[in-house]
């Protein structure tokens, strides 16, 4: 199967493994159909399978290769000798933006998979890599992070869920927008005045979060 597949052009590839990281990602493996994977993809459902044998094989092959790409072009790459908070988050968000516009389906199907991971018996191979990722994700906003800049009079949990909500909100706003604005090629230069956006709202959020620089609590807005 991996001969016969990986020899394929890369863009074929591509097709055939975008159509099937969307269809399981809004189905589900029980709800989702190969006769759309292979339509979507522009290949006979024959085809599909000579490639990958059945849809179980298939659907373990999409986790696998989605696992490979968010560890290999995000996870892989976070810089955690940077202790700031902030500019963990910053640096993390656009590296995150990059990725996406790059691997969108990917992406939404390892969430998924993420999200719904008790409906899923995985080989064993594939649960340490799930545990990995999930490990690994779930540090990125902790690990070697300076909490001594915050401020004392809010408990950190509390400041950390807050800030997490925003952020999220307003990324998941972008990411509409990214969609409406239809560019062609998500370059720094496209993207610019988002990210000029969104360290804004960082510096908002910093100034609310953050001692001040004489290391006091911020003062509440009256």
């Amino acid at each position: 199967m991996d001969d016969a597949f990986q020899s394929l052009e890369k863009e074929k590839q591509e097709r055939i493994l975008n159509a099937a990281f969307k269809e399981f990602s809004e189905k589900g493996y029980k709800q989702a159909s190969t006769n759309q994977i292979a339509k979507d993809a522009g290949i006979g459902k024959g085809t599909l399978f000579y490639y990958f044998g059945n849809k179980e094989t298939l659907f373990n092959y999409l986790i696998n290769e989605a696992f490979e790409i968010a560890y290999r072009e995000y996870l892989s790459r976070i810089d955690f000798d940077e202790t700031d908070f902030f500019n963990r988050i910053e640096e993390m968000s656009v590296l995150k933006w990059q990725v996406y516009a790059r691997y969108e389906r990917a992406l939404s199907f390892m969430a998924h998979i993420l999200m719904h991971s008790e409906n899923y018996v995985l080989p064993e191979d594939l649960v340490k890599k799930r545990q990995k990722a999930e490990e690994i994700w779930g540090s990125l906003l902790t690990r070697n992070i300076d909490f001594s800049k915050f401020r004392e009079d809010i408990p950190k949990e509390t400041s950390l869920k807050f800030i997490r909500w925003t952020i999220e909100g307003f990324r998941a706003e972008l990411e509409q927008r990214f969609k409406q604005a239809d560019f062609q090629d998500y370059t720094n230069e496209n993207l610019k005045p988002f990210y000029e956006e969104f360290y804004e709202h960082l510096d908002h959020l910093k100034k609310i979060y953050y001692k001040n620089s004489k290391g006091e609590q911020s003062k509440d807005v009256e």
